[in-house]
């Protein structure tokens, strides 16, 4: 149900219709001395809520329109946190069931949910109290009402990046390199067919100004017998558009006279193009559907014409350049050294004119602008016309984030933003905001963050529907629309982490401030209004952070060294709490967490923390729970979580009886199954979807192993007939504990990691395994040819990793076997240690080669083992370790590695690090030696 949805637009309002919703069913008889009010209260806010949903798209309101929508929208938060507390008292029953508690007990506890007289007459005088408000809420705004155009813009704006269209060449630095590529791309002749290029990148990184400097230096060369440059805006007129190509082609002002109708506008834009070379930009398209339209005004001739095309959204990328024969080039961020160039150019005309005070404060300011042109030009725009004194350079730097730093050229960056943030779904809208709460540079983890966004209510689901996968599909989203940065991008696609470039982290910061969705508190700097959501970045006053209200706190998330939180026990609005990498917290700092009845997710991962609160069964909305390596047990109260879905802890920590109880639970890892003292508990979780389990016989023996593994062996298959999608097994097991191969070939096993010196006896099962898709092996003792192909066999992997190949032989890739195979990575080997015959793992994209000794095996031969015979390698990434090695036998497994990449007719990327080089071993020839690690990326030809 799309209404039970939190927002950064709507506020809880959505959230808070549903719950209103269901307290009108018969579930909620006890309370229909209030139904009338519940329903006024229902319709009242129905209306709310579209006036909310309206305003939400208006991006200039006036500013009682802005006061209106922020009383309604925390109207809604105060109105679900009443709510809430009655329905702790009256939604639980299931809580109840028979499975968690005896027959008495089960009575005791569900008449004790079960309001008294007082209580409901508590929550019939609440609801009419909120009844109250509201009207109040509308008789206020009514006494002052204005006419709604009133919120709209009193007149339109120029469009900022018109000054990128006009902008002289001597004012752009780092453009001639990719200009230069793309024109050389573009003149390209072979074929002579219409080519399609899209230049795709966040805004910002100037995408508009490299088109139009591209355009001026086709224009020079007279290479082109016509073209045009139109920019979409996210609205577009389709018909002002294509007026504007004709005038443009044609340069005839009349052009256009007498030819109001699409249709005949394209077939003179096509008559006109029929014999002609031509160049057309098309600038910043937001939605393939436009370009649809667009494309059918053009006509595919064999004169060579060319159209480009900016976008900040890969996917319409891709869409307006289908062809193998079109290019797809992606935007980067300013080097270093050009940051600079640009920055100093601007203020003081060259970097030597900089006075050495203003060095440090303009280093720090680079830093946030990452490259980015348009932060560049922003801020060095604003220092310039400020003092040069390193009291204002700081009062500037300081106070970029908090948006007191005004200018023209800050709106600009501002507008272009909010571009991006306007073009955005609501519920994405919600997901990009939330982002602000965490701290610049951070590396954010894609299920960390999908998990939270679950746990706050932004992804709500049709019935049925796997709230991890929509969220990752929001994740990629806004990967796809270049709003976040993605990095550690698989073989397959999918991006594990990201972060967000500090210039949008800003926008990000205020937008979100300015909806009241999260707030970051600045030092010594008491926030306005209500705390909704909190960001502690262990810089804050203490004094300051204790003070603040946090009753109606939804979130509260800490990073770093901090090692204060404020008092947890009054904030029984709270739905998350996140302290990962809080290494400094420990057990006092979750004290009453057991209070906190809201409570959905908790992750106390890699902290201080070795206890949990004994009666943590009492959060009985708990739905994720990460708990620490050093947790020793969980308590036996964890088995009461009833709508508890996902469950992490590490292998040491011992479970409770009645893991069984835990009927919601959708994921859990990783847990040392073997040692389980009732392993059988696992067949009952019914629902489960992804487990991850480790095998290990340390100190069991004799019947007794044989019982649990029997027992284990049962309940994998209870699990797998239920659904379990995928099971991850780490296997630690003696030298003969893999002969009787005691687990069957499940359809659920996805993953498998083996630890140990003896592979022999599982290389023979793997090939058995239907749904294998990753497998790694960590330190064998020795992996023999007949190894390496039967791992070859197994039909479905995707990725393969082998950490240290021991002693052995060179082992010779063939063609027959890994025909699915996308990812391999070897560690710690040498030179010499594989060989890639012709045709031998045909779907290769991604070839990771680190800690790689350049000193060759004495039989190896030469360098080359065959990289150029993977036909469809994407990346070849190499980490030489130096240690042992002559530079000569460095820089020649360098070229090795280099010739190679170059002969592979996929022209794959080549990543080489050389590790450690200041200890290579030197000869009176070569030098290469340099201190701490080098990195060189490059083309292949």
């Amino acid at each position: 149900m799309a209404g039970a949805l939190v927002s950064a637009s709507t506020g809880a309002m959505g959230s808070l219709l549903g719950k209103l919703g269901a307290m009108l069913t018969d579930e909620y008889k006890m309370l229909k001395n209030v139904r009338g009010d519940i329903k006024f209260l229902k319709d009242e806010l129905e209306v709310m809520n579209a006036f909310l949903l309206k305003m939400s798209d208006v991006e200039d309101a006036d500013e009682p329109t802005k006061l209106r929508v922020t009383a309604v929208r925390e109207m809604s938060y105060k109105i679900e946190d009443n709510i809430d507390k009655f329905m702790v008292l009256v939604v639980d029953r299931e809580s109840c069931s028979p499975e968690a508690r005896g027959i008495r007990k089960l009575i005791d506890k569900c008449n004790s949910l079960l309001p008294d007289v007082k209580t409901r007459h508590k929550i019939a005088k609440e609801v009419k109290g909120i009844k109250n408000q509201l009207k109040e809420v509308s008789d206020r705004f009514l006494r002052y009402k204005t006419d709604e155009s009133s919120s709209m813009p009193a007149k339109d704006k120029v469009d900022p990046r018109l000054r990128a269209v006009y902008r002289d060449a001597t004012e752009l630095v780092g453009i001639d390199g990719p200009r230069d590529e793309l024109v050389k791309w573009l003149n390209e002749k072979e074929g002579e067919s219409l080519k399609f290029v899209s230049i795709v990148g966040y805004g910002g990184l100037g995408k508009t100004t490299l088109a139009t400097q591209i355009r001026t230096n086709l224009g020079a060369g007279a290479t082109f017998e016509c073209g045009a440059f139109v920019s979409i805006s996210r609205k577009p007129d389709i018909k002002a558009i294509l007026r504007s190509i004709l005038s443009q082609i044609t340069k005839q002002d009349n052009a256009c006279s007498g030819l109001d109708d699409i249709q005949l506008l394209m077939e003179k834009i096509r008559e006109f193009l029929q014999d002609r070379r031509y160049f057309i930009i098309i600038d910043d398209i937001w939605e393939s559907g436009t370009w649809e339209t667009l494309k059918c005004a053009f006509v595919k001739n064999t004169c060579g014409s060319r159209i480009m095309i900016t976008t900040r959204i890969v996917d319409v990328a891709k869409f307006c350049s289908p062809s193998s024969k079109d290019l797809v080039y992606e935007m980067k961020p300013l080097s270093g050294a050009d940051s600079k160039k640009l920055f100093f150019k601007r203020i003081f005309g060259c970097e030597e004119s900089c006075p050495d005070k203003l060095k440090e404060a303009s280093k720090d300011i680079l830093k946030k602008c990452h490259g980015l042109p348009l932060a560049i030009n922003a801020i060095s725009s604003l220092l310039a016309t400020t003092t040069e004194t390193k009291e204002e350079w700081d009062r500037v730097r300081h106070s970029i984030r908090s948006s007191k730093a005004k200018s023209d050229i800050i709106e600009t960056m501002n507008y272009i933003l909010s571009l991006s943030y306007f073009d955005l779904p609501h519920h994405l809208r919600s997901c990009i905001l939330y982002l602000a709460l965490f701290p610049e540079d951070e590396l954010i983890g894609r299920q960390r963050l999908v998990r939270r966004w679950i746990s706050e209510g932004f992804i709500h689901g049709e019935s049925g529907q796997d709230l991890m996968e929509l969220g990752e599909e929001y994740f990629h989203e806004l990967v796809n629309r270049s709003l976040i940065q993605p990095e550690g991008i698989g073989y397959d696609g999918k991006v594990e982490y990201c972060r967000v470039h500090d210039t949008i982290l800003d926008f990000l910061i205020v937008k979100s401030s300015e909806v009241n969705l999260c707030t970051v508190l600045k030092k010594q700097l008491k926030p306005d209004g209500v705390v909704r959501r909190l960001s502690l970045m262990g810089t804050e006053d203490d004094e300051t952070v204790e003070q603040l209200d946090l009753s109606h706190t939804r979130t509260i998330g800490a990073f770093g060294d901090i090692e204060r939180l404020p008092s947890l026990g009054k904030s029984k609005s709270l739905r998350v709490l996140d302290l990962q990498d809080c290494i400094k917290l420990e057990n006092h700092h979750i004290k009453d967490i057991e209070r906190l009845y809201q409570l959905r997710y908790l992750d106390i991962s890699f902290t201080g923390i070795t206890e949990l609160p004994r009666q943590i069964g009492e959060l009985l909305y708990l739905e994720t729970l990460i708990t620490p390596n050093g947790l020793c047990e969980l308590p036996e109260s964890t088995t009461q979580l009833r709508r508890l879905a996902r469950l992490f802890v590490s292998p040491d920590c011992k479970l409770p009886d009645g893991l069984g109880n835990l009927v919601n639970l959708q994921e859990l890892g990783c847990i040392d199954a073997l040692q389980l003292k009732h392993v059988e508990e696992l067949g009952k979780l019914a629902n489960l979807r992804k487990l991850r389990i480790n095998l290990r016989t340390d100190g069991i023996e004799g019947n007794k192993l044989v019982q649990s593994k029997e027992k284990l062996v049962s309940a994998l298959c209870k699990l797998d007939e239920c659904g379990l999608c995928s099971l991850s097994i780490n296997y630690d097991l003696g030298e003969k504990d893999g002969e009787g191969q005691f687990l069957p070939a499940l359809g659920c096993i996805h993953d498998v990691c083996v630890y140990g010196e003896d592979i022999f006896w599982i290389s023979r099962w793997l090939p058995s395994l239907p749904n294998l898709q990753k497998l790694y092996f960590c330190h064998p003792k020795k992996i023999e040819q007949q190894d390496i192909e039967m791992i070859g066999l197994i039909p479905n992997l995707l990725e393969l990793s082998l950490v240290g190949i021991g002693d052995t032989q060179r082992l010779v890739i063939r063609c027959k076997g890994f025909q699915q195979l996308q990812s391999f990575a070897v560690f710690h080997a040498r030179m010499g240690d594989l060989m890639f015959e012709p045709r031998a793992m045909p779907r290769l994209k991604k070839l990771k080669l680190h800690y790689f000794e350049g000193k060759p095996k004495s039989d190896a031969g030469d360098f080359d083992f065959g990289i150029q015979h993977l036909s469809s390698l994407g990346c070849l990434s190499v980490i030489l370790h130096c240690v042992g090695s002559t530079a000569a036998e460095v820089k020649a497994a360098k070229d090795a590695f280099k010739s190679m990449a170059e002969a592979n007719p996929n022209r794959p990327t080549l990543m080489m690090t050389r590790q450690n080089p200041q200890f290579v071993l030197q000869d009176e020839q070569i030098d290469i030696a340099g201190s701490g690690t080098t990195e060189e990326k490059e083309e292949s030809a």
